[in-house]
């Protein structure tokens, strides 16, 4: 039913509110009660009052013939100005975010502990958590996101996010342990390989800490003069983060592995593990001290230079290989010596897998051929104190003058030596293993998937922006890298709810931040179009796969394809442009983030 109820202001003028309501009633025998549907304002600021009425009326008779409203009105004053709170965006994209933090249990986690505060440490790190998916930033700039959210109040300051820091780094073990058994209990942690490597971000700061701190200089992997910190990372064999290692800028990535495997065995109660690594943390050192706890490895091997240097007639024998003209491999064993407690010796047997790819020849080829083209641009521009990565191709030598004696004028020339030497490396491969019933398609299969983590360190770095850093001191560094953390296995655990569908971090990114909405007035809510981007065309190619065409599509909008995708995948669905905020709430409480059978 309509009402017109006479409203009185302070200045004593007056004004006509509209509502359709309805009645209902609490309780068995109790008296009728009335609630508002839609409030559509005053009707003293209608232009056309008479259109204004019939529209409210036609709203009432949709209400009262039993089914949902045909249409919203929504009553929008003409001087209402641009920057009005009933045009403000609130982002309810957060909410498949926060659904994988509830499932997890991280309030738990963190607010059991003895910390005192007029906020909860919990709320904190899942607003920082939140933020680095959707809008990474600097902790200064984050927080200027607080009011961003619908139907979030979060209340604490740029202060206490400082202090809350402090507290992540002190619990951070415990978080990433209660993180790992949540996982377990969810998914079941295929921890069988344990994916290990190590990156390093760099501060946004010339100048590096005290000694013994996180902030050194260091090999960055990224080429950056600034100080950096390393970080160790354990991944499964679902790509899911088992758990984190920091260190500081100057620490060797080799001396890495044995500090952080003793602490994922002794946290996180884990059975023998086969660490799957590259050649930067294969050494001797390493490779004892995994065998020596009883666990494996599969690691790559340096074929060029005196550490590969063994395994060069074995590779150069056309002998003994298997496979075709595009894909050949050797795969033999070998004893070495191994030492335990630093002094006994032993000998050990491994698996050694020797392969030649053409394409890798072909590629590494073209790689060649790029070096030695701005080498000789180096050398006849004499531009040769530029290092362009060219320089390994470039020879020095003195010009020797008819009298014999040596010139101090240098002669900077192609050094072709060293070109005919690395040619012979093309596409050839070193797999080492401790497994010895792993034959060689078992031991690429294994190692292949060490790219995933690989992955991970690019979504940290590029989606997530966990570099620069921008705090300081040491226990500030470590809770930024905990929620950092956190944030890539949300992420991650995003990804693998969609399963097949999977849809990159940047894509769940983009549409995440698209599922924004107004608060027009009391009662309604209007959502944003979540789109903005045309889909290309897809096509079966000769192998069955789908692939994009050239072409893209006028019908599709990708960003909208993809949020039908996570919709799929969380096992909801809404696509209305307006509706009561009722409504609304109960689809957000609707998505679930829930594994009902392990991904196959």
């Amino acid at each position: 039913m309509i009402r017109r109820d006479k409203v009185t202001f302070s200045d004593g003028s007056s004004k006509t509110q509209i509502r359709v309501v309805k009645s209902f009633r609490p309780g068995p025998k109790m008296t009728p009660r009335q609630v508002t549907v839609q409030s559509f304002g005053y009707l003293e600021d209608q232009a056309d009052r008479e259109s204004f009425l019939r529209e409210v009326e036609a709203f009432d008779r949709g209400q009262q013939s039993g089914g949902r409203a045909k249409q919203i009105l929504i009553s929008i004053p003409v001087e209402r100005k641009n920057n009005d709170i009933a045009n403000k965006k609130y982002n309810y994209g957060y909410r498949f975010l926060e659904s994988i933090i509830d499932e997890l249990g991280i309030r738990d986690s963190l607010d059991h502990t003895a910390f005192k505060g007029e906020y909860r440490l919990s709320e904190v790190f899942e607003f920082l958590v939140m933020e680095r998916i959707l809008n990474p930033d600097s902790k200064r700039g984050t927080l200027q996101e607080i009011r961003q959210f619908y139907n979030k109040q979060y209340d604490f300051t740029l202060a206490d996010v400082y202090r809350a820091l402090d507290q992540f780094s002190d619990g951070s073990i415990g978080v990433q342990k209660h993180l790992n058994e949540r996982i377990k209990q969810l998914i079941g942690r295929d921890s069988t390989y344990a994916f290990y490597d190590v990156t390093n971000y760099y501060f946004d700061t010339d100048f590096s800490g005290p000694v013994g701190t996180y902030q050194q200089k260091g090999v960055s992997k990224e080429h950056q003069l600034t100080p950096i910190i390393q970080l160790g990372l354990f991944m499964d064999a679902n790509h899911l983060p088992i758990a984190m290692t920091t260190f500081p800028g100057n620490t060797s990535d080799t001396l890495t592995l044995q500090p952080a495997m003793y602490e994922i065995k002794k946290n996180y109660r884990l059975g023998r593990l086969i660490v799957v690594a590259d050649k930067g943390l294969n050494s001797k050192a390493n490779l004892d001290y995994v065998t020596n706890q009883g666990d494996g490895y599969v690691v790559s091997q340096v074929l060029r230079g005196p550490k590969g240097k063994k395994y060069h007639e074995m590779m150069f024998d056309e002998e003994g290989y298997a496979g075709n003209q595009d894909f050949k491999y050797k795969l033999f064993e070998e004893t070495y010596e191994s030492q335990i407690n630093g002094n006994k010796k032993i000998t050990r047997k491994r698996k050694v897998l020797i392969y030649w790819n053409r394409e890798d020849s072909e590629y590494a080829k073209r790689k060649r051929d790029e070096k030695i083209e701005r080498a000789n641009r180096q050398v006849q521009n004499n531009a040769y104190g530029i290092n362009h990565r060219a320089s390994e191709y470039i020879a020095t030598q003195n010009i020797v003058k008819a009298t014999g004696e040596l010139s101090d004028e240098a002669v900077h020339r192609i050094d072709y030596e060293k070109i005919d030497e690395d040619e012979r490396f093309d596409g050839y491969f070193c797999i080492i293993t401790s497994e010895l019933e792993y034959d060689y398609q078992k031991i690429m299969e294994v190692y292949g998937q060490l790219w995933r983590i690989e992955e991970s360190f690019r979504i940290s770095k590029s989606d997530l922006q966990t570099r620069p850093i921008y705090v300081r001191t040491q226990k500030h560094i470590e809770g930024h890298m905990l929620v950092c953390y956190a944030a890539l296995l949300i992420a991650r655990l995003m990804q693998y709810r969609l399963g097949d569908n999977e849809l990159s971090v940047h894509r769940i990114q983009r549409v995440l931040k698209a599922c924004t909405c107004v608060l027009p007035n009391e009662q309604t809510i209007l959502l944003d179009e979540i789109g903005g981007q045309l889909s290309y065309k897809d096509r079966k190619s000769s192998s069955g796969e789908t692939v994009e065409t050239l072409a893209y599509d006028e019908s599709q909008d990708q960003v909208r394809r993809d949020y039908q995708t996570i919709q799929k995948g969380f096992g909801v669905e809404f696509d209305y442009a307006a509706t009561s905020r009722e409504r609304f709430n109960k689809y957000l409480k609707s998505i679930r983030f829930k594994i009902t059978k392990p991904k196959k």
